[in-house]
């Protein structure tokens, strides 16, 4: 952003990987919203995805923090991820969480966060970091997109109500979150979970998503233990061919775990109201869905 307005905002193509693109899109600029990264990337946890997450989440985000300082950007808000903090199962995850990160994305998330505050503290920069859940709203990528895909050629496994409770935020609340960071005196050098005030459950994200497809919503569900069974064989059969198989217990637990997450701080902090919901997206999302493949 330059000029001190949002309504001056520019969009500017650069690499995180390279100084001189980065030097040029910090040119003239009052405030940086950092969502660059990597991300959805199907070799998350292999070796080679660990060091892509290094590369463009850590080295990238250091590499655009000096280039900013460079060029005299006086505010930075990165957009980290909720994935930073870890996920608690039945527990409910706040700011004061202190176990690590589970997977090499939010290893690099929650290293990135340390180089944007430590820039703040050696600078007079305001730096902010933001944790979003799991984002949803138009053009959405990584598991929902694929969730609808596969509701929509009936390829998702009709789940059976578990209680299991997922955090997530509408693109526009991230958005709303993002301006307040960078507004706000009180966010300078803070960290906070930005989530819609809602938690959800698989099953209740499955139907949501049939019924604005138009897909009926099965009146049966597979019993949690046959989903367990066949996770186990899931391991046996990766274990043997030595990488993760289609279904196994990562991938149950991805689908049924918990992964819960207070936005109380943001909220009494900066005044952070979420003004979105999940039922009153979901068909915008199915529509940009349907139109990408037209």
């Amino acid at each position: 952003v330059h000029g001190g307005s949002v309504a001056h905002a520019r969009r500017s193509i650069g690499d995180l990987n390279d100084m001189a693109s980065l030097a040029h899109a910090c040119s003239g600029i009052d405030t940086i919203f950092h969502a660059a990264g990597y991300a959805h990337a199907d070799d998350s946890e292999t070796s080679t995805g660990a060091t892509q997450h290094q590369k463009i989440n850590v080295a990238g985000t250091d590499a655009l923090l000096r280039c900013a300082q460079d060029r005299g950007v006086r505010r930075f808000i990165f957009i980290s991820s909720s994935k930073a903090a870890g996920e608690g199962g039945e527990l409910q995850v706040n700011e004061e969480w202190d176990r690590a990160p589970e997977t090499a994305y939010g290893k690099s998330k929650k290293e990135a966060e340390h180089l944007v505050l430590d820039a703040g503290l050696r600078s007079d920069v305001h730096v902010c970091n933001l944790r979003p859940a799991l984002v949803y709203g138009p053009g959405v990528k990584g598991n929902l997109q694929k969730m609808i895909a596969a509701i929509e050629h009936g390829k998702f496994p009709p789940l059976p109500e578990t209680g299991n409770r997922r955090s997530m935020v509408h693109v526009d609340d991230v958005v709303q979150a993002a301006l307040l960071a960078a507004t706000s005196v009180r966010a300078n050098g803070k960290t906070y979970i930005v989530t819609d005030d809602q938690t959800y459950s698989t099953r209740y994200i499955q139907q949501s998503i049939s019924r604005a497809l138009g897909k009926r919503i099965p009146s049966w569900s597979i019993p949690i233990f046959v989903l367990r069974a066949m996770a186990k064989v899931g391991d046996l059969i990766g274990f043997v061919i030595r990488r993760h198989f289609i279904f196994d217990s990562s991938t149950l637990q991805k689908l049924l775990g918990s992964a819960w997450y207070s936005a109380e701080k943001i909220k009494r902090e900066l005044g952070y109201r979420p003004k979105r919901a999940f039922d009153d997206a979901v068909e915008e999302m199915v529509a940009h869905y349907k139109g990408q493949r037209a």
